[in-house]
């Protein structure tokens, strides 16, 4: 299996999660070594000063082409018109960990406790946008 960055490219039958900024890229790493599941930082993709001054509507649309998903902790996306339309149009599953504040023992939680409905999520190809909390899941867009 060849390599990027230093780790291995991902599977053809890996589902694949864009890290937004917003999450340290470890993030990334550490879903890379579930089964099935790739997850690459958009610094790892676009580049570290590309990355931090991209516009979320540009990551968003790149995902729902290439049919990957997003995971953020930007709860506030699907209030933004654009990035709203932007999802919509390109097709592109957002998932979102609803508390930004959490320390990363809770998102940990978080992201454990819904992976295997995100999993399941990001079999279908139609957009969603997902707000997850520890006892539930806000599905602002299914």
């Amino acid at each position: 299996m060849s390599t990027v960055s230093g780790r291995p490219r991902p599977r053809k039958t890996d589902q694949i999660l864009l890290v937004d900024r917003c999450l340290a890229p470890e993030v990334a790493d550490e879903i890379s070594k579930m089964d099935g599941l790739y997850g690459i930082a958009l610094k790892e993709h676009y580049g570290d000063q590309a990355a931090q001054q991209l516009a979320d509507v540009t990551f968003l649309a790149e995902a729902g082409q290439r049919g990957w998903g997003v995971l953020t902790q930007n709860p506030r996306m699907w209030q933004v018109p654009q990035e709203r339309d932007c999802i919509i149009e390109s097709g592109t599953r957002v998932f979102s960990l609803d508390d930004p504040n959490a320390n990363k023992t809770l998102k940990g939680l978080v992201l454990g406790r819904h992976l295997l409905s995100i999993r399941r999520r990001l079999k279908r190809q139609d957009p969603c946008f997902w707000r997850l909390r520890l006892q539930n899941v806000r599905k602002d867009l299914t």
